[in-house]
């Protein structure tokens, strides 16, 4: 078991994991399948009831190896190899700890061995074994669309050793591959029946997949909700020492407005709300039926980029000055001031937030400097101005974001046009490269390589930037297992972005979630796993 934790200093920090590369590793994972015993620890677990959420993001599929959103809610119906627990919300604690896996062991720096649990059974009743572990990692490394490959293309072999035992041959070191493979990643390989599958079909399992989760899928809804059921058989014990789940039914509704997602809690027509508005957060604290909760990671916005691909004519693309006067042409004080309500911090740094390794503050970075863009603009051949357009999915916690930066824009003489657009074929557009600048929001992670966000081929990779001395940097961190020294490699990232300047981002606030008062567990999944949850009677 692996437990980690961030410091006083905002630094994040390992107890567990230093080792010496020369003399090998062993680790093993304690071999519990318990939710931990402080889940229990003011209020007795009481089970029963059906829980509503309310989620913000739309899914293409229920297949969670072809899907490209990191979505949490895949944990409810799908077991991981590993899952994240955490010890303590407030000062970040959090351990890996075995999910369908039992042990890692680490048998040189390009061998893995793991040990699977025995006796766990999928929803259509299929067992659970090395040979379906193995299927589910090729899949998710070897199908055309998938949405998981940078997760695994590192795994050149799989071989079976027994029932019960696979060993993974890795093409380098992969120091973060147990959290890779947990809810901690939002592009987790999560585990799916084989017989489902090749009985269905791949289109009619995305609509109803079969896992072994706590919950299995009784209908979805497509953009509308998703009805879950118990699953009786499931593995992992709860506090009170049954199998979980708590609750006998989950409901994720999709309500993509957030303001209408906190009128639903007011109203009790929902127990959780994925995301709220920081300028609702006093209004709901006032509240003594709702509790709000702060995950231990940030959301920053707007997570803006620049189109890097060669062959694209904007010319943004072409010419570092005019994407340097589009950071200077950005008060970021302004807008956390203006968005944050009391909760936002200027951010300055695109993808590494307070916590992660390799957050520094002491890095370059654009300062609000009007008079520098106009500089910047007439020296790129562009003194009265330019256009840029910018795609951006149509749900105010994105737009409102780009509302402020082109009221900036504006005063410096760039003229920024918003394209307001569904998630579907704003995705469809990103992933085919088909815009001038891309917008959405961004969090904060356990660590940079659970996205490899400015990786050549990522399916992170949305502004599809391409740079051959960043891509050498991601791999040498890829294979160190040192947490200061994979600290060091990416701060020198985020020295090239700033230099290439094609990443901007404005403000950052705390994740901010709400729930009932009824609604207990939220300190053990913090936002990443809510198979924890349960409706206190």
């Amino acid at each position: 078991m692996f437990r980690h934790g961030r410091s006083g200093t905002g630094s994040l920090r390992s107890r567990v994991t230093r080792f010496s590369m020369a003399a090998g590793m062993t680790f093993a994972l304690l071999a519990f399948a318990t939710v931990p015993q402080n889940a229990a620890a003011q209020d007795t677990v009481t089970r029963g009831g059906k829980i509503v959420e309310a989620a913000w993001l739309a899914l293409a599929t229920l297949d969670p190896h072809l899907s490209n959103a990191g979505d949490t809610n895949y944990s409810l119906f799908f077991d991981s190899l590993f899952n994240v627990q955490y010890t303590s919300v407030e000062n970040g604690e959090y351990d890996i700890v075995p999910g369908l896996a039992t042990t890692y062991e680490v048998m040189d720096p390009t061998t893995v061995v793991m040990k699977l649990r025995d006796g766990v059974v999928f929803h259509d009743g299929s067992k659970w074994d090395a040979d379906l572990a193995k299927w589910n990692l090729e899949r998710a490394r070897d199908h055309q669309d998938s949405g998981r490959t940078t997760t695994v293309e590192a795994i050149e072999t799989i071989t079976v050793v027994d029932p019960m035992t696979i060993e993974l041959k890795l093409s380098a070191p992969q120091p973060l591959l147990q959290m890779m493979l947990s809810p901690a990643n939002p592009l987790n390989v999560y585990m799916v029946s084989k017989a489902a599958v090749e009985g269905k079909g791949e289109v009619e399992f995305g609509r109803s997949p079969v896992g072994s989760g706590p919950y299995q899928v009784a209908r979805w809804i497509p953009d509308d909700r998703i009805e879950l059921t118990k699953f009786d058989n499931h593995w992992q014990m709860g506090a009170d020492g049954k199998p979980l789940p708590y609750a006998d039914e989950y409901v994720v509704r999709l309500i993509t407005d957030t303001s209408v997602s906190t009128l639903e809690l007011r109203a009790g027509n929902v127990h959780l709300v994925q995301r709220i508005l920081p300028q609702d957060i006093e209004g709901l604290r006032r509240d003594s039926n709702i509790n709000v909760f702060e995950a231990p990671r940030f959301v920053g916005a707007p997570s803006f980029y620049i189109s890097s691909n060669p062959d694209s004519q904007s010319p943004f693309s072409k010419d570092v000055k005019l994407r340097q006067a589009v950071q200077h042409a950005i008060n970021r004080d302004a807008m956390a001031a203006a968005l944050g309500f009391g909760s936002g911090t200027a951010q300055y740094y695109w993808g590494s937030y307070p916590g992660m390794p390799g957050y520094d503050e002491s890095l370059p970075r654009y300062e609000f400097d009007p008079e520098k863009s106009r500089q910047l603009l007439a020296e790129a051949g562009y003194p009265d101005g330019i256009e840029l357009n910018v795609k951006v999915i149509n749900r105010p916690t994105d737009v409102q974001p780009l509302e402020i930066v082109q009221g900036m824009l504006g005063q410096v003489g760039i003229e920024l046009n918003i394209e307001l657009l569904d998630r579907t074929p704003w995705v469809d557009d990103g992933r085919k490269g088909n815009f001038e600048a891309l917008a959405h929001r961004n969090s904060s992670l356990l660590d940079p390589m659970l996205r490899w966000e400015t990786k050549t081929g990522s399916s992170s990779n949305w502004a599809s930037y391409s740079n051959a001395e960043v891509d050498a940097l991601w791999d040498k961190a890829s294979s160190e297992y040192d947490i200061e020294k994979r600290g060091d490699i990416y701060r020198e990232i985020q020295r090239i972005l700033h230099k290439d300047a094609y990443h901007l981002i404005g403000y950052r606030t705390p994740l901010l979630m709400a729930h009932t008062a009824a609604l207990m567990g939220m300190e053990i999944g913090a936002g990443y796993d809510s198979r924890y949850l349960w409706l206190k009677q």
